[in-house]
């Protein structure tokens, strides 16, 4: 009877080392959230304090993270001139809602030439990144996303 109560004991011991273990982040040397806001402060000036794109890094080329954006939400659209037919499911909202953040991070960074695009497809993508949106809108809000997003491309040298 002694090794029962000593048993649970250790059990319950040992899982409670494995929960809280589980619940503590796993620190990573150079990737803190505190240490990516300060590095990128550092290269760009002051931001919002916001990090909205995973690894981002200070000396990240802001035309490679948005063009990288703008390439990982087309992965989820349908071929241009398919509009009418694309599907607005959680991925391509969420696509739309990641390229928010991404332009929020590094749109002010781009060349001069793309503000007037990154300013049109921060208002477009925040209307396509919500469920609510009307159907009947979509469409057009994408043919416009996408003369935009080729203005951008088109100021960062990538066609």
């Amino acid at each position: 009877m002694t090794r029962t109560p000593l048993r649970t004991a250790l059990v319950a011991s040992a899982l409670a080392v494995g929960l809280s273990a589980c619940q503590s982040p796993s620190p990573e040397p150079d990737a803190s959230p505190g240490a990516v806001v300060s590095s990128i402060s550092t290269a760009y000036g002051k931001t919002s304090g916001a990090v909205y794109v995973t690894g981002a890094k200070a000396g990240d080329d802001p035309c490679a993270r948005v063009v990288s954006a703008i390439g990982y939400l087309g992965l989820s659209l349908l071929p241009a001139g398919q509009e009418d037919a694309q599907h607005w499911d959680g991925d391509v909202r969420g696509r739309f809602g990641y390229l928010r953040g991404t332009l929020a991070m590094y749109g002010p960074h781009l060349p001069a030439s793309a503000s007037a695009a990154v300013t049109t497809i921060d208002g477009l993508a925040e209307t396509l990144s919500r469920a609510g949106t009307a159907g009947s809108l979509r469409t057009d809000l994408l043919r416009r996303y996408r003369k935009a997003s080729a203005a951008v491309l088109t100021a960062c040298g990538r066609s």
